[in-house]
């Protein structure tokens, strides 16, 4: 429909350009939404990602960008930092569909901060959190990690240690002291060892896996990493839920933490559930007698209790030493034999207990210090919850936009700092892109000038290549590259495509309607072949070999199944293929993903951007013609 200018100050002209503009604003916001919401969520976190939102809302709300900051510490909502939450708070996803409970839950807590007074206690309660967790020890710790951290500490440890001399060294290293085979350092995993089952009764950290020392490591890394930060990943495991479950399984009333040594259902709790690893046993007479009569009972011989203790073999049992702890199945069999006189249940709870007493001197003191009113020492828990809020006034802005970035970081550090990925994709798109805009020109300009007796089926057979789906060519393609001897080479990865059925057909289309005048002047003033082709049809096809570069582009920049396939060397592997193993790798966090897909999505929209006007007169110019 044409509206000549005369007639655009109509009213029915006047309706249909602002029916058209309208369509054409409705499309953009289709294309464009989706994007944002691509955008926004690759700066998400497990919290925020399920939303699909195309604004990030803890970039200006206060009471989201508390519960934002607080995931970033928990991969589940902390029901025993916070046990005055909503009962069904189970999951971030359920916490973040509910933004009226959010802002109920979260205005106590800021309105606190606002308080002075009130605030100077909770810093008081946090900086006693942060000094006491920092001298616990960190392996009766729960560390709640992010698996983004993972792979850049322990590839900084074996750097370290083969005398940085690269990651290809390093996760040799790594394969052969851990005795597996990790491809990369972002496939490590420590799940097994933060899921560990700390409140099991006769469960202890093993003592020859190297993996598992590491993640010890790991977890002072964390709880140190930020100095003064009162609240960190690191935190220690409490035994007071366990006391509290044990009781209500046994229909008991509630009491304190620890319980009375008096008390028989403490001294049963302690017996049955109680992990026997947090127990130290009296060294007396009397429990040193009671061991050696239970290592001649079950050991029998020197040997056998080197065996199940990993001691040195003594030169007789009736000698061997008791221990007030000591990390074997042997000396944990023995600990539930003895009676709970001759034991000291030690716990984080017990422990903040004597840390106040020695900080404070008198409840009194504590109770004016905390603002409370504890008629005993066990009334008073570990601050957590405010340890955490002290944590968001000082350092929330700076968690957040960390936690924003962090998602991109660990995609460019995996992307672009991981070997040669990077400079393989630019060798991977020059060569195809020339050999695009050599061969296919070259075809197709030999099929229009001469006259070949087989031009037509030569055409119907280039064609009939785009019939077949690429997983159909994929297997009799790698059964001919390996033939040849390509594979893991460029070869295997630019032969395949360097012909393009489609753009032979319309180059061809092209040039033969082009006029045969052009040739024939050409040829009268002594051009030979070469000639023509290079300075009189190659600048007339200039917009139509820009579309079939950018289609090459495109091609080969985003393939990777074929070059999965035909490369199994890292050494040869793209940014594609990498990308593809970073997304099967961070499957559980697919916030890190998106990260991943908007940076791949850059450079394309970049040569689409700097390209559109070329790209539009390919397009145009051949139906013209």
């Amino acid at each position: 429909m044409i509206i000549l200018p005369v007639e655009r100050r109509t009213f029915k002209a006047r309706l249909i350009l602002g029916l058209i503009y309208l369509v054409l604003t409705l499309g953009a916001v289709t294309m464009v939404w989706p994007f944002l919401m691509m955008v926004t969520g690759s700066m998400t976190n497990r919290y925020d990602y399920r939303r699909y939102s195309p604004v990030l809302r803890s970039l200006w709300n206060a009471e989201d960008r508390f519960m934002r900051v607080l995931a970033v510490f928990h991969p589940s909502f902390p029901r025993e930092t916070f046990p005055d939450a909503p009962a069904h708070w189970m999951s971030w996803a359920v916490v973040a569909r509910e933004p009226d409970a959010v802002r109920t839950f979260v205005r106590p807590w800021l309105d606190g901060l606002e308080d002075s007074e009130t605030a100077a206690r909770w810093e008081r309660m946090a900086r006693d959190y942060a000094d006491f967790n920092a001298s616990y020890d960190v392996r009766n710790s729960v560390c709640t990690y992010d698996e983004r951290d993972i792979a850049p500490y322990v590839r900084r440890v074996f750097e370290e240690r083969t005398g940085n001399r690269g990651p290809e060294v390093a996760l040799a290293e790594l394969n052969r002291v851990w005795d597996i085979r990790y491809a990369s350092f972002y496939g490590i995993r420590m799940r097994a060892q933060a899921r560990v089952p700390l409140h099991y009764p006769d469960w202890d950290w093993p003592t020859d896996d190297p993996k598992t020392d590491l993640w010890q490591d790991f977890k002072a890394y964390l709880r140190g990493r930020t100095p003064g930060m009162a609240y960190t990943r690191t935190r220690p495991y409490r035994i007071a839920p366990l006391w509290d479950r044990w009781r209500e399984r046994h229909a008991l009333p509630a009491a304190r933490f620890p319980g009375d040594a008096a008390d028989p259902d403490w001294q049963r709790f302690v017996s049955e559930a109680y992990p026997k690893r947090l127990l130290r046993v009296t060294v007396c007479p009397e429990s040193t007698a009671l061991w050696q009569a239970w290592v001649a009972r079950q050991c029998r011989t020197p040997e056998a209790y080197a065996t199940l203790t990993g001691n040195p073999v003594p030169a007789s049992l009736a000698d061997v030493p008791l221990h007030a702890y000591e990390n074997s199945t042997l000396w944990r069999g023995f600990v539930g034999t003895l009676p709970l006189r001759l034991l000291t249940a030690t716990s984080p709870e017990a422990e903040w207990q004597t840390f106040l007493k020695t900080r404070y001197g008198t409840l009194d003191a504590l109770n004016a210090a905390y603002g409370t009113a504890a008629a005993d020492w066990r009334d008073v828990p570990l601050p957590a919850a405010q340890a955490y809020v002290i944590t968001y006034r000082d350092d929330g802005l700076a968690l957040l936009l960390r936690d924003v970035t962090a998602n991109y970081r660990t995609i460019l550090d995996a992307l672009f700092l991981r070997g040669s990925a990077f400079g393989n994709t630019v060798i991977l798109v020059l060569l195809t892109l020339l050999a695009t805009l050599t061969v296919n020109p070259l075809a197709a300009y030999a099929l229009s000038r001469f006259s070949l007796r087989r031009t037509e089926t030569i055409l119907l057979f280039l064609l009939a290549t785009m019939a077949f789906p690429a997983a159909v060519t994929a297997i009799p393609g790698f059964m001919l590259i390996r033939e040849l001897g390509l594979l893991n080479t460029f070869a295997a990865l630019v032969l395949p495509t360097v012909a393009n059925g489609l753009s032979i057909f319309i180059l061809k289309g092209f040039f033969d309607g082009l006029p045969r005048e052009l040739y024939e002047a050409a040829a009268i003033d002594g051009a030979n072949e070469w000639q023509i082709f290079r300075h009189i049809t190659l600048p007339m096809t200039t917009p139509i070999l820009a579309v079939n570069a950018l289609n090459a582009f495109v091609a080969a920049y985003n393939s990777w199944e074929w070059a999965l396939l035909v490369c199994q060397r890292q050494s040869h592997w793209t940014l594609s293929v990498w990308m593809y193993q970073l997304s099967q790798q961070f499957a559980g966090s697919p916030w890190v993903v998106m990260a991943g897909f908007v940076i791949i999505s850059v450079p394309t929209a970049i040569v689409f951007l700097l390209c559109q006007r070329v790209i539009m007169r390919g397009i145009v110019l051949p139906s013209m013609k």
